[in-house]
């Protein structure tokens, strides 16, 4: 009895790696889900004309603004940890680029623009998954997407392989 169970075990498990492996072959841009969090950012100036403490956000179009409430200096370094409480700035569900941006709050007219740019997983070319954005005189962001991160279709299946065994 215990040798016909592991053989139905062993076949689904065979069965369930083919259909896997088809459409890691087939499909090999897809995306479940990808958390994107910033690292790090740099801002060099900010767009009001008063003296004020700025409000720095980013948003990606259709997606709720994210502020980011310890940046306020000029030239002053941040860094983050990903676990702040108003992280991950976006998640990528597919291989499809976003439109997205930081910006400035402003009281008296639509807010300013740092910069806007086609966002993609595809940007994360890096092995650690990182991306790193510079706009000269307006700000320097470095975003980190693990999950961003294209394996080859020979790693992906080994990793594959090696977590069903």
């Amino acid at each position: 009895m215990s040798i016909c169970y592991h053989h139905q075990i062993s076949r689904v498990s065979s069965a369930t790696l083919l259909v896997s492996l088809i459409f890691l072959i087939y499909f090999p841009g897809t995306l479940l889900s990808a958390v994107v969090t910033l690292d790090s950012m740099k801002i060099y100036r900010t767009h009001e004309w008063l003296n004020v403490e700025p409000t720095i956000y980013f948003s990606c179009k259709g997606e709720n603004k994210t502020v980011l409430p310890d940046v306020k200096q000029v030239n002053a370094s941040y860094t983050f940890k990903g676990e702040e409480s108003w992280q991950p700035l976006t998640e990528f569900t597919s291989v499809k680029c976003k439109r997205c941006g930081f910006y400035e709050r402003d009281n008296f007219k639509s807010d300013d623009v740092f910069d806007e740019w086609e966002f993609c997983p595809s940007d994360f070319a890096d092995s650690a998954g990182k991306y790193q954005r510079i706009i000269h005189q307006e700000f320097d962001a470095t975003f980190l997407c693990p999950q961003c991160v294209p394996l080859s279709a020979g790693e992906c299946c080994w990793y594959f392989i090696v977590q069903n065994l």
